[in-house]
């Protein structure tokens, strides 16, 4: 099925929450196809906060399967915005996305709840590269609130091996990409700048991935300890452990610091700008050091 050319919006909607089937602009089940020079918009609900991250509702672009598959959807040079959770989201194993040169723009943390532009999960397998993607920064929320209602850029979790995330502009946001519990990936040549709250690319439970040539600036503010590339020691939310990454050529100004890393990772050639710190152990007992001059 290919949808193309289209304005979609699905703002004239009387959905409520989590009850019922999840709202969508498109939703591919059970299907493959592409979604191409379209604009979606419109995908939002009333009371997001009663949908907890899983299961959620307002989706630009749901593509997920309940059969074995494959199901392969490209979603291309398409405009999406105004959706309560997910620009994109991608769930299941059988399921592949391609999503590239869309221009995907949310809100962030005023949603009222997580806001990811990209997600793939639970052994969808994605190629997200060169899309312009925008999501919300703080405004009046604390730290705390903030972190607790937080936009992503693009988030990863326990996706297929071989998923790739390159060539992407990315900001405002309180992570710019979030891994969690991956093994055999690509995050490639990403510029992701104005990152408040966490950190540029946060890493738990990765293994055998390469991170290369990806450019991050302005993740403040210092006091959080926002890093270019925080890789997080321990098994992360979903299990999983960190070993045999490497991470290398990073370009970081304007953070707490450049790459904090487990020592099974290896880290070379970054280039670090203003930072308080340019590599750092994050295993170590001694992480983190204060956030004031060394």
């Amino acid at each position: 099925m290919t949808i193309e050319n289209l304005a979609i919006d699905a703002s004239n909607n009387t959905v409520v929450g989590c009850a019922g089937a999840a709202l969508a602009g498109i939703h591919y089940f059970n299907s493959s196809g592409r979604v191409e020079n379209n604009a979606i918009s419109g995908a939002q609900v009333a009371n997001p906060q009663s949908c907890g991250l899983l299961p959620a509702s307002g989706f630009g672009v749901q593509v997920d399967a309940d059969q074995t598959g494959p199901f392969c959807v490209s979603i291309k040079n398409n405009s999406i915005h105004d959706y309560t959770r997910n620009g994109v989201f991608a769930i299941g194993s059988g399921v592949k996305v391609r999503v590239e040169h869309n221009s995907i723009s949310g809100v962030g943390p005023s949603a009222g709840s997580f806001q990811f532009a990209v997600w793939v999960l639970n052994g969808a397998v994605g190629v997200i590269e060169s899309n312009v993607i925008t999501e919300g920064l703080c405004g009046t929320l604390s730290a705390t609130d903030c972190i607790a209602l937080r936009s992503e850029g693009v988030t990863l979790r326990a996706v297929g091996d071989d998923t790739e995330v390159s060539n992407n502009v990315i900001t405002n946001a309180q992570s710019g990409i979030f891994i969690n519990r991956v093994n055999r990936i690509r995050v490639t040549n990403n510029l992701i700048s104005n990152i408040v709250g966490l950190d540029g690319i946060d890493l738990q439970g990765t293994s055998n991935s390469l991170l290369d040539a990806n450019i991050i600036f302005n993740s403040v503010p210092v006091e959080n300890f926002s890093c270019g590339i925080y890789e997080a020691p321990g098994a992360g939310s979903a299990g999983g452990t960190e070993e045999d990454n490497k991470i290398s050529r990073t370009t970081v100004s304007d953070a707490y610091c450049g790459v904090a890393h487990v020592a099974s990772t290896d880290v070379e050639s970054g280039k670090y700008a203003n930072t308080l710190y340019t590599e750092l152990a994050s295993d170590s007992s001694s992480f983190p050091p204060p956030p004031v001059e060394p």
